[in-house]
């Protein structure tokens, strides 16, 4: 694979990370204080929601270092 296509997945990988982010954070925002929901079932999803932003944002993070390490190699195939 060339160095350029490898980044250009990775960048579309974090953007991926990001988007879902932003989706969890609308759903958690929602549950919260627009839905008439019973509160232990919303306090249950706002903790799962918690988790995947949490984990997505660790997830985003390794991207971005393996983004930076490859973008200061010298080496063009992977």
């Amino acid at each position: 694979m060339k160095k350029s296509d490898l980044l250009n997945s990775l960048q579309e990988a974090i953007r991926t990370e990001e988007s879902a982010s932003a989706i969890f954070l609308t759903h958690l925002q929602a549950l919260t204080e627009r839905m008439g929901i019973d509160k232990a079932l919303a306090e249950e999803a706002r903790q799962v929601l918690e988790h995947l932003i949490t984990e997505n944002k660790r997830h985003q993070a390794i991207l971005e270092a393996l983004q930076k390490q490859l973008k200061g190699d010298e080496r063009h195939d992977w």
